[in-house]
């Protein structure tokens, strides 16, 4: 159960980076496609079956670790710069807020890989 929970994770996470992407560039670019329901019902779907499944996880592993509350405080911070990045529509705020998500985004991942609360940047 535990491997198919990490997939469901994984993909999840993935699919989130995609849909970030696609909804911080068309909407600095203006894509109209970014109105329909589902791009505005679609990502909460996504993280929904993200959480749930990183939940489950942390059942299975026997409970909470050190790594895992700082990648949960590093998701709220994801969560604000991207909302941030998303509803800005001044181009050079939306980019700043946008790559700060991202940077998140990569230390989240990073900490995930090493298991460790400073990701990779333990090592330095």
């Amino acid at each position: 159960m535990f491997v198919i929970l990490k997939h469901v994770h994984m993909t999840a996470v993935a699919l989130s980076l995609v849909l970030f992407l696609l909804r911080w560039i068309g909407g600095g670019a203006g894509w109209a496609w970014q109105e329909q329901r589902w791009w505005r019902v679609g990502p909460h779907i996504n993280d929904t079956l993200l959480l749930g499944a990183g939940l489950g996880m942390v059942m299975l592993m026997g409970g909470f670790q050190p790594w895992i509350g700082v990648k949960v405080g590093a998701l709220v911070l994801y969560i604000i710069l991207g909302w941030q990045a998303l509803r800005t529509t001044q181009q050079g705020q939306r980019a700043g807020w946008g790559i700060s998500a991202l940077l998140v985004y990569a230390f989240i991942i990073s900490v995930a890989v090493t298991q460790h609360p400073w990701g990779m940047l333990g090592g330095l």
